[in-house]
């Protein structure tokens, strides 16, 4: 006979991934899985169990975490944003080898989970990183700075904390118009705000902010920027792979220079 299979449920937040996962690590039943709602799946033999979220709970597992040694809340962090459904699971997986072998095992590549949060959080990291150079900001009419970007995974959080010591006096927004997510910084703090529904379906839409919305410095620079980019170009050496090798043409729609 099949023995039945606890799966952990939580609400999709970070805090209800940690907490479904020290619910499961605690749990001395068969544990199939941890997973936020809306990508669970349910099996013919599981014992769904949705928690609601304890943020005390979820504090002091991400504590242990920091405690361990090794790189365990760093993984669990990253692999988190990458928005992958298995994060949970193989978070719980890892958990429960460090608590076996100690923290060290976050290093040990060869077991399953550790490599597989590894690789997400590498994925994480390098997109992070790529959109540090590749985000382009344009001034509103209100001197306001704007832009707006897809990234695969949800790192408006990294490249907001690299523009805040960039930029950091100058007023801007970065949104994140796949996840419909802005962070502003006014000169003093970074805080999370809403932007207009429909002005995101059109910069989605037509890949940049509308021309009226555009101070009259920036169409000047967009255009002496596009004339730039066109003059350094050589068509006789255009090398379209390469170019989407190292920038993904995924990238490209926000670019003033693609325009």
């Amino acid at each position: 006979m099949t023995a039945r299979q606890t799966v952990y449920i939580h609400d999709g937040s970070f805090e209800g991934m940690l907490h479904a996962t020290a619910a499961a690590v605690k749990s001395e039943d068969h544990v199939r899985g941890v997973y936020a709602e809306k990508d669970y799946r349910p099996l013919l033999f599981d014992t769904p169990v949705t928690l609601v979220l304890d943020r005390a709970q979820a504090s002091r597992f991400f504590q242990y975490l920091r405690n361990l040694q090794g790189a365990a809340a760093r993984l669990a962090m990253n692999s988190f944003l990458s928005e992958d459904p298995e994060v949970g699971t193989h978070l719980h997986r890892m958990v429960q080898a460090c608590l076996k072998s100690g923290g060290g095992i976050t290093h040990c590549y060869a077991h399953d989970s550790v490599r597989y949060l590894d690789k997400l959080s590498r994925k994480v990291g390098r997109e992070a990183h790529r959109f540090e150079g590749l985000i382009r900001f344009r001034i509103l009419e209100d001197e306001l700075q704007y832009a707006p970007f897809e990234p695969d995974c949800n790192v408006i959080g990294y490249c907001a904390r690299h523009f805040k010591n960039r930029l950091k006096n100058t007023r801007w927004i970065l949104h994140d118009i796949r996840r419909n997510l802005a962070v502003y910084w006014d000169g003093q703090s970074l805080e999370y705000i809403d932007i207009d529904k429909d002005f995101s379906e059109q910069v989605q839409t037509g890949g940049e902010v509308p021309e009226h919305m555009l101070s009259g410095s920036e169409k000047h620079y967009q255009r002496l920027w596009q004339l730039f980019h066109t003059a350094i170009s050589n068509k006789d050496r255009e090398n379209l792979a390469l170019q989407r090798q190292h920038m993904p043409h995924r990238y490209w729609k926000y670019l003033v220079e693609s325009a």
